[in-house]
C-alpha cells in the first residue's frame, strides 16, 4: 500500500517520523526527539480518532492513555507503543471495531505496539494484582478522547490503590533489581552496558520516580533529594541520548551497547579524540561515570523512599555500634547529634563498621561524607585527620571489605579524589577492547575486594601467602594504587611507582612503606609478564625475576597482586593455565632468593639425573644401544625441561613414528627411494587435570614447517594454542609439545584430535592447502567480522637480550582464525627455527611470544635482518580476513 493510500492520519505518521528520523541522523536532535516521536505518535492517534468519530455516532465515553515510555515522552526509534484504551463504564459492543480502527495501520506500518482495551474497573484491579501494570500506569499520560475518563482513573488510583499497594510495590522493585543484576550486571562497571536494564541504567532512575510519585508526602522527599535529583536528570538524560542513537544504529530495539556500536554512537554524540585519549574512550569514561551515579542514588534513596511509602520501618530504634557510630535501617549513620569536627575524626570508624557489616551509609550520611571530601579537597586532597591518619585508616577499611561496601562509599562521595587526588586522573579510563572489563577506578576497587575476600575466604595457597605477610596493608596500598599511572603516555607502571610515592609522602607514610609500595606498583606486571611470555626453564629468566625481586615478602605480595588483577580485569585474563605458570615461577624464584639455586641443581647433573631415570624405566623395553642414541640425541633443554616419565613416553611415539614411516613407503612405493619421512607424522593427546586442556604430543622426521603445519590444522578446528615446546634431536627428529585449550564439545575432544591428525597427514603430503582453508574458514558467518570489535594496530617486538641463545620475537595484535599459523608460516619462510611459543588470547587479543634461532643456530644479531624479520611480520599480520581463533 503506498503512502497516498493509507489513511490520512497514517500519512501524518510516516511523514513525521521520516523527518524526525533524518533530522536525527544529520546530528540536528538529541533527546528532544524522544519527546517529538511521542508527538507524532499522539498526532496520528488524534487525527485517527478524528476519522473515527466522523463514522461513528453515539459512542461511549472512553480515554486514549498512554503508558510506559511513550506515556513518560521517552520514545527511541525502535521502542514500543505502549497504549490502552480506557472505558469510564462497560466495555461497548463496538469497542472490538474501535481497536481494529485505531492499531491496525500501525501493525501494518510495522510498529511494535503493546495494547490494552479495559474498563476503569478491569484498569483498578489489575493494578492492585500486578505490580507491572501499576508500574505502568505511574508513567499514564492523557492522548485524546474523553479527559474526564482519564482523570477519574488517576483519582481512583490515587484514593484506592497506591495507599495499599505503595509498600509493596517498593519490595516489589528490590526484589526486580536483584533479579536484573543478576540478568544484566552492574551497568556502571561493564564495557558492554546494558542501557535500560542494567543496574544504573535508565530503570533505576524511573524506579526513583515511580517510588516518589507513590510517596503520599512526595514534596518532603523530592526536597530532601533535590540536589541529587538535579544531577540525576541530567545523568538521566545523557544515558537516554546513547539509547536514542543505539536504536537507530542498530536499526532495531536494542539496550545492550555492544562494542561494534560504541565508536558510532560516541560520534553521534560528539566525542572525538582529545590527546591521546580516543573519542570512544572519552564516551565510554563519562557513560560509565554517570551509570554508575545513577546506581549509587537508587541504592541510598531507595531506604528512605520504601521507609516513607511503609516498605522499611524506619523509626525502629538504631543499633549502637560505639565511637559515634550507629546502624539504622536506612544504613549507618553518625548518631545523632554529632559535631562535623566528631564526625571526621570517626569516619574510619564508621567506614570500618560498613566493611564488617556489608551495610552501605545511609543516604544523609553519604551526603555528609560528600561534604568532608570538599573539605579535604580544599586543603589540597590532605584530610585534618592527617595524613598518617588517612593512611591508616584506609589501610584498615581495606584489609576487611570483602563486600567492596566501604570503599564504594570512599570511592562513590569522592572521599577518594580527595584524599589521593591522582586517583581523580585514571578513575574513568576505560580501555576500548574486550579484554578490561572494568574502568580503571572500578576495577581498582574490585581488585582490592578481591583480595580482601582472600583474607576472609576458606583456606588456600593465596590465604597462606597473605597470612604470613608481616605488614599484609602493604600489598593492599599497592594493589589500591598499581594502575594510578594509566593515562600517562605508556610505561604505566614506572610512572605509577613514582607517583606513588608521592602520594604516600604526602600522606606521612613511612620511607620503608613508600619505597616497598612503589616497588610493587613498578613490578606489578613482571609474575604475569614473565610467566606467560618467557622460557620458564632458562636460568637466565628465574635469575633476572629473582634480582628484581629481591625478597620472598616481595615476591608473595607481587604474586597476590597478580592474582588479584587479573581476577579483576576480566574472564579473560586469568584462567588456571596462566595461574599454574605463575606458581611455577613462583617456586623457581622463591628457591633462587631462600637458597641461591636454579632449578633445584646445576643443569648438568639434571641432564645426567634425567638420562640415568630414563634408562631405569626403559627396563629392557628398548635395545640399550637405540636407547643410549636417542639419549644423545637429546638436545640439552629437553632434558631439563621434561620429565623421565614423559621422555619415555616419547620414545614410545618415536616407535609409531618408525611404524608409521614404514607404512607410508610400503603404501606409496614410489615414495622409497624419497628420503625417510619427509611428510610423515604421529599425534598424541591426553587431558590435563581439571579438565584445563589438553596436551598434544607431535613426533616426525625431517619434516618442513611442522609447527605451522600443526598450528593450522588446530585452528581448522577451533582449538586454540596456550604454549608450544619445539624440540628438535639430533638426526632430524622433531619432537613437538603443545598445551591447548578444550575443543569447543569436549566430549568429543578423541573425534577433534583425530580430525587434527589427518588434517597435519593430508598437509604435509599435500592433499591439503591450510592457507585456502583458513581463509575460507574467516568468510563463515559462523565467524564475525573483526569490524565488530575493537581495532588495535599489531605491534612486533624483536628482543636479542632476553635470552643467550634465543632472540625473543612478542607479536601484539587483533585474533583472527589462523593467525598463529600466519605467525609461524612467516617464521619459517623468514628461515627461523622456532623454539618455544607462549600464546595469550585474552578475549581478541593476542599476544605470542617466540623463541626463535636463525638458520645458522644463532641469535638474530644483525639489524638489517631483524628489520627484515619485523617488517614482514607486520606485512602478514595487516592481511586481516576477521574471524576469530
Amino acid at each position: 500500500m503506498s503512502l497516498q493510500e493509507k489513511p490520512p492520519s497514517a500519512a501524518l505518521l510516516v511523514e513525521g517520523k521520516a523527518l524526525l528520523d533524518t533530522a536525527l541522523a544529520e546530528g540536528q536532535v538529541d533527546v528532544p526527539y524522544v519527546a517529538a516521536l511521542a508527538d507524532v505518535f499522539d498526532r496520528y492517534f488524534r487525527e485517527r480518532l478524528t476519522e473515527y468519530e466522523a463514522s461513528a455516532a453515539g459512542r461511549a465515553a472512553f480515554a486514549l492513555v498512554a503508558v510506559g515510555g511513550y506515556g513518560r515522552r521517552e520514545l527511541c526509534p525502535a521502542s514500543d507503543i505502549d497504549v490502552l484504551v480506557v472505558f469510564g463504564g462497560e466495555c461497548p459492543a463496538d469497542a472490538p471495531e474501535l481497536a481494529r480502527f485505531l492499531f491496525f495501520p500501525l501493525w501494518d506500518l510495522g510498529v511494535d505496539l503493546g495494547h490494552g482495551v479495559r474498563t476503569m474497573a478491569q484498569c483498578l484491579e489489575l493494578a492492585r494484582t500486578d505490580q507491572q501494570v501499576l508500574a505502568s500506569l505511574l508513567d499514564a499520560r492523557f492522548i485524546a478522547g474523553d479527559a474526564g475518563v482519564h482523570e477519574g482513573l488517576a483519582a481512583r488510583l490515587a484514593a484506592d490503590v497506591f495507599p495499599d499497594r505503595a509498600a509493596d510495590f517498593a519490595l516489589w522493585l528490590d526484589a526486580d533489581n536483584k533479579e536484573r543484576k543478576a540478568s544484566y550486571g552492574d551497568a556502571g562497571a561493564m564495557l558492554e552496558p546494558n542501557l535500560k536494564n542494567g543496574l544504573g541504567g535508565l530503570r533505576a532512575v524511573h524506579q526513583v520516580r515511580w517510588l516518589l510519585a507513590l510517596d503520599a508526602g512526595r514534596e518532603r522527599d523530592a526536597g530532601l533529594l533535590a540536589p541529587e535529583l538535579a544531577a540525576l536528570a541530567e545523568d538521566f538524560h545523557f544515558v537516554l541520548t546513547a539509547r536514542m542513537h543505539l536504536h537507530r544504529l542498530c536499526g532495531r530495539k536494542n539496550d545492550k551497547l555492544y562494542f561494534e556500536f560504541q565508536e558510532r554512537v560516541a560520534e553521534a554524540m560528539g566525542f572525538g579524540p582529545r590527546g591521546d585519549r580516543a573519542g570512544v574512550e572519552r564516551f565510554l569514561a563519562k557513560l560509565l561515570r554517570r551509570m554508575a551515579d545513577i546506581k549509587a542514588l537508587r541504592l541510598s534513596a531507595w531506604p528512605l523512599l520504601a521507609g516513607a511509602l511503609g516498605a522499611l520501618d524506619l523509626g525502629a530504634p538504631a543499633k549502637t555500634l560505639g565511637n559515634g557510630v550507629e546502624l539504622a535501617p536506612e544504613g549507618l549513620r553518625f548518631a545523632p547529634g554529632l559535631s562535623d569536627e566528631a564526625a571526621m575524626e570517626g569516619l574510619f570508624d564508621l567506614l570500618l563498621a560498613c566493611a564488617r557489616t556489608g551495610r552501605a551509609p545511609s543516604h544523609e550520611t553519604l551526603r555528609r561524607m560528600g561534604g568532608m571530601a570538599e573539605a579535604y579537597a580544599r586543603l589540597a586532597g590532605v584530610s585534618p585527620l592527617s595524613g598518617r591518619r588517612l593512611y591508616e585508616g584506609l589501610g584498615a577499611v581495606m584489609q576487611v571489605d570483602a563486600t567492596g561496601t566501604a570503599m564504594d562509599a570512599v570511592m562513590g562521595t569522592g572521599l577518594l579524589r580527595a584524599a589521593l587526588p591522582e586517583f581523580t586522573r585514571v578513575e574513568d579510563i576505560v580501555a576500548f577492547d574486550i579484554y578490561h572489563v572494568h574502568p580503571v577506578g572500578r576495577h581498582t576497587l574490585e581488585a582490592v575486594r578481591l583480595l580482601a575476600g582472600i583474607r576472609a575466604g576458606k583456606s588456600s595457597r593465596y590465604k597462606a601467602l597473605l597470612a604470613g605477610l608481616p605488614r599484609p596493608e602493604l600489598v593492599f596500598w599497592g594493589l589500591l594504587l598499581h594502575d594510578v599511572g594509566k593515562g600517562l603516555g605508556g610505561g604505566h607502571a614506572e610512572k605509577g611507582a613514582q607517583l606513588a610515592e608521592a602520594m604516600l609522602v604526602r600522606l606521612a607514610a613511612p620511607p620503608e612503606v613508600r619505597h616497598a609500595v612503589a616497588g610493587l606498583v613498578r613490578e606489578h606486571l613482571l609474575l604475569p609478564e614473565t610467566a606467560t611470555g618467557r622460557d620458564l626453564a632458562d636460568r637466565d629468566v628465574v635469575a633476572g625475576v629473582a634480582a628484581r625481586v629481591a625478597t620472598v615478602e616481595t615476591l608473595d605480595m607481587l604474586t597476590l597482586i597478580a592474582r588479584c588483577d587479573g581476577q579483576a580485569t576480566g574472564p579473560q585474563a586469568w584462567t588456571g593455565w596462566k595461574e599454574s605458570l605463575i606458581f611455577e615461577l613462583y617456586d623457581k624464584v622463591r628457591a633462587a632468593i631462600e637458597q641461591g639455586r636454579l632449578f633445584d641443581a646445576g643443569d648438568v647433573k639434571i641432564m645426567l639425573a634425567t638420562r640415568e631415570r630414563v634408562r631405569e624405566l626403559a627396563g629392557g623395553g628398548m635395545e640399550p644401544e637405540a636407547l643410549e642414541r636417542a639419549l644423545l640425541a637429546m638436545p640439552p633443554r629437553y632434558l631439563v625441561v621434561e620429565s623421565p616419565e614423559t621422555i619415555l613416553s616419547h620414545l614410545a611415539l618415536l616407535k609409531e613414528l618408525d611404524a608409521a614411516e614404514v607404512e607410508d613407503r610400503r603404501m606409496r612405493p614410489s615414495a622409497r627411494s624419497a628420503r625417510r619421512g619427509r611428510d610423515v607424522a604421529v599425534l598424541r593427546h591426553e587431558a590435563l587435570p581439571e579438565a584445563d586442556g589438553f596436551r598434544l604430543t607431535v613426533a616426525a622426521r625431517g619434516v618442513r614447517a611442522l609447527f605451522a603445519t600443526v598450528c593450522g590444522a588446530l585452528a581448522l578446528y577451533d582449538l586454540s594454542i596456550r604454549d608450544a615446546d619445539v624440540f628438535a634431536w639430533e638426526g632430524g627428529v622433531t619432537i613437538l609439545s603443545l598445551r591447548t585449550a578444550n575443543p569447543p564439545d569436549v566430549l568429543y575432544a578423541d573425534e577433534v584430535f583425530a580430525r587434527v591428525a589427518r588434517a597435519v597427514h593430508y598437509a604435509l603430503s599435500g592433499k591439503l592447502f591450510l592457507a585456502y582453508r583458513l581463509a575460507k574458514k574467516r568468510e563463515s558467518f559462523l565467524y564475525p567480522p573483526v569490524a565488530n570489535r575493537p581495532r588495535t594496530p599489531p605491534e612486533v617486538v624483536l628482543d636479542d637480550r632476553a635470552s643467550d641463545l634465543y632472540t625473543v620475537v612478542e607479536v601484539t595484535c587483533d585474533d583472527r582464525v589462523g593467525l598463529l599459523y600466519d605467525i609461524a608460516r612467516t617464521l619459517y619462510e623468514l628461515r627461523l627455527e622456532t623454539h618455544l611459543a607462549k600464546v595469550v588470547t585474552p578475549a581478541g587479543r593476542v599476544r605470542d611470544v617466540f623463541y626463535v634461532r636463525g638458520p645458522d643456530g644463532r641469535r638474530v644479531e644483525d639489524p638489517e635482518q631483524a628489520a627484515e624479520i619485523k617488517a614482514a611480520l607486520l606485512h602478514r599480520l595487516a592481511d586481516d580476513l576477521g574471524g576469530l581463533s
